[in-house]
């Protein structure tokens, strides 16, 4: 285990970036967090207990996510994206016994749970997810109104939800948004008795028609933005730091190469230390010869090509550098040139990916700060 690769996540930060989130969405709009590829790449275990206690439900890509939830002890509200409509009868079975609110999309998504919901002898509540433009997961916008009848007809299903999901909430052009969000409303039903949810991360700050009565933060709440195009800065504080410590240091001659292909010459004279991470570890090999970390609170261009588990970084001009020194991988200071969002926009990816990728041989742990 590489216990010399961790990452530090802020409990302050996130408890700040949750209180700006609530502020712009004000009163009356229930916090869903969507915590799904293990709180996107920063630790559903260390962070369990910090997100529970500050949001007002969790939202999750699959059945085992959902349930893993109930095993840690939260009864509040799930609302699972993908539900088990093709898993063995004991997983829909469970799902509706643990009062786990599923997702509809079809008439057999709901003929299934309907089934399980006979079978466990409890009523199973649904949110009915409507494609309004994604072109995705959904059932069509014009099919649903037939499907909300079909759920309301069922006794042992009871709908308490309706979503969608936007497209373009984080693009430059974001003008879909709105025709998706008229589309949407067009098919609410009239009572208003529903949790209506459509707004992610991007549309949370930037769209305030889109909150409804409840809104799906996923990034935001870990301090990063979703797209270099929002038009608002609500303050987010980024939450996580990664580190490692040097395992070398050496000396090489002008003219000496290093790395996979031998891709880096050195123009002098220098020291490099070698970092013990990798793409294995979910630092992109696409930053090779790109990306900086800082040694002591130092930049160091990040040289040759990244290795499965180990990359080069050029030392020179820093002073007094020895194994065992840390170094700062990712910074959780945004304008950092190691930065979430800057690493994601030399590597030609969204900050997503980058968190999402981090591996599991970094140790993560939370800073009660």
């Amino acid at each position: 285990m590489k216990n010399y690769l961790t990452a530090s996540i802020s409990a302050s930060a996130i408890r700040h970036n949750v209180g700006v989130l609530r502020k712009h969405v004000g009163d009356g709009v229930e916090l869903c967090l969507v915590v799904k590829d293990d709180c996107y790449g920063h630790g559903m275990n260390v962070l369990y207990p910090l997100l529970a206690e500050l949001v007002d439900g969790f939202a999750v890509a699959s059945p085992v996510e959902a349930l893993e939830l109930r095993q840690k002890g939260y009864h509040g509200f799930v609302l699972c994206f993908l539900s088990a409509y093709f898993d063995d009868f004991e997983v829909q079975d469970e799902l509706v016994w643990q009062e786990i609110t599923q997702t509809v999309m079809s008439k057999s998504a709901l003929a299934s749970i309907q089934e399980a919901a006979r079978r466990v002898g409890k009523t199973a509540p649904v949110h009915l997810k409507v494609d309004t433009g994604m072109g995705r997961m959904g059932i069509p916008a014009k099919q649903a109104p037939d499907l909300i009848e079909a759920i309301r007809a069922c006794p042992d299903v009871r709908l308490t939800g309706i979503y969608t999901h936007f497209a373009t909430a984080d693009e430059q052009d974001r003008s879909e948004v709105f025709e998706q969000l008229t589309l949407f409303k067009s098919i609410l039903p009239p009572d208003g008795n529903l949790v209506c949810h459509a707004a992610n991360s991007a549309a949370i700050i930037d769209f305030p028609e889109t909150h409804f009565n409840m809104v799906r933060p996923g990034l935001a709440v870990y301090g990063c933005h979703p797209s270099e195009f929002l038009s608002n800065d609500i303050g987010l504080k980024p939450c996580m730091s990664v580190k490692a410590k040097l395992i070398a240091v050496k000396h090489v001659r002008e003219g000496s190469h290093c790395g996979y292909g031998l891709s880096h010459t050195f123009d002098r004279d220098s020291r490099v230390g070698i970092v013990p991470i990798g793409y294995g570890d979910g630092y992109f090999r696409c930053l090779s010869g790109k990306a900086i970390v800082r040694v002591n609170g130092q930049d160091a261009p990040v040289c040759g090509r990244v290795s499965m588990d180990q990359m080069t970084v050029d030392v020179t001009d820093i002073p007094d550098v020895q194994v065992g020194d840390d170094v700062e991988i990712i910074s959780s200071d945004s304008s950092a040139p190691n930065s979430v969002e800057n690493l994601a926009r030399l590597a030609g990816t969204i900050p997503y990916e980058i968190t999402c990728h981090l591996g599991h041989n970094i140790i993560r742990h939370v800073l009660v700060d």
